[in-house]
């Protein structure tokens, strides 16, 4: 199996809505990095004429990046008409085409998290999401759509959804470390979820205490994000928890860096380092 190392533009996310950088900048940079694919998200296109979509795909050629294309959040059963995320869908699936990307990602529309306590709720949420993608999917052989582990269903909740559309038309897209905001260990997860993986994220966490005045005890603590190899997170189980699950080749997994801001360009050598570690912890099964 081939898994390609790429960067996920939510890595640039701060900087590129206030126009501190460009895609092309953004492209010239990973690429720099020695990364073999660019993942694009909808959100940064959005406002891209067709002209500029095809230059894009343009520049990432001549630069040797593949494309893969990331949509955002399908809706929320609170909406009840399914067309308005139907519709959503196959934009995106329109826009993976243009850019020729294997596959387009999505997610629910909402967190766990806030719907805790409320399993008619969550069951609501999955229907929905089911009934979206089965509808918006029937005529897209062409590009797989991937399900992203966002913070919202549990895995089997996940494996259900994939019946219900169908495994030839629904993958998974694999976050390695974002069954912890759902409460659970990551790793079970990533061998539950592997085999229906065809891409996903890698990063890291960190647990940030937040204490009285007087630092007697703590009110809580936060979970925050950051790059691969500044946190806790056990990454060499999860690599190999991946490598052993996964059948599909080539696999993409990008780096999710969603610890940036509008005035800090320090994305280059956070990206280098933790291409550092995942090249190493990959070893001869990276491409």
């Amino acid at each position: 199996m081939d898994i390609l190392l790429g960067v996920d533009t939510l890595c640039y996310h701060c900087r590129l809505v206030t126009g501190g950088i460009t895609h092309a900048e953004v492209l010239s940079e990973i690429s720099d990095l020695g990364a073999q694919f660019v993942q694009l998200n909808t959100y940064h296109l959005r406002d891209l004429p067709p002209a500029d979509i095809e230059k894009l795909r343009g520049q990432a050629e001549g630069l040797g990046l593949g494309i893969t294309l990331a949509g955002t959040m399908v809706g929320r059963a609170a909406e009840g008409d399914i067309g308005p995320g139907v519709a959503r869908v196959r934009e995106w699936l329109d826009l993976a085409r243009a850019l020729g990307s294997p596959y387009m990602r999505v997610s629910s529309g909402f967190y766990r998290n806030e719907l805790m306590g409320k399993p008619d709720a969550i069951r609501a949420e999955q229907r929905y999401v089911g009934d979206v993608l089965s509808a918006a999917t029937d005529d897209a052989a062409d590009v797989r759509v991937l399900i992203e582990n966002h913070s919202d269903f549990t895995p089997d909740e996940y494996v259900e959804l994939i019946e219900t559309v169908g495994a030839e038309r629904l993958g998974v897209f694999l976050d390695l470390i974002n069954p912890i905001s759902v409460l659970q260990d990551p790793l079970p997860v990533v061998r539950r979820l592997a085999p229906w993986a065809v891409g996903g994220h890698v990063k890291d966490f960190r647990m940030v205490s937040r204490y009285v005045e007087d630092k007697f005890h703590r009110r809580g603590f936060e979970v925050q994000w950051c790059y691969p190899g500044e946190g806790v997170a056990d990454l060499p189980a999860l690599i190999g928890g991946l490598r052993a699950g996964v059948s599909h080749s080539p696999y993409y997994l990008s780096i999710e860096g969603l610890d940036n801001y509008p005035d800090r360009a320090d994305q280059r050598d956070r990206l280098a380092r933790s291409f550092e570690l995942l090249r190493g912890l990959l070893g001869a099964g990276a491409a």
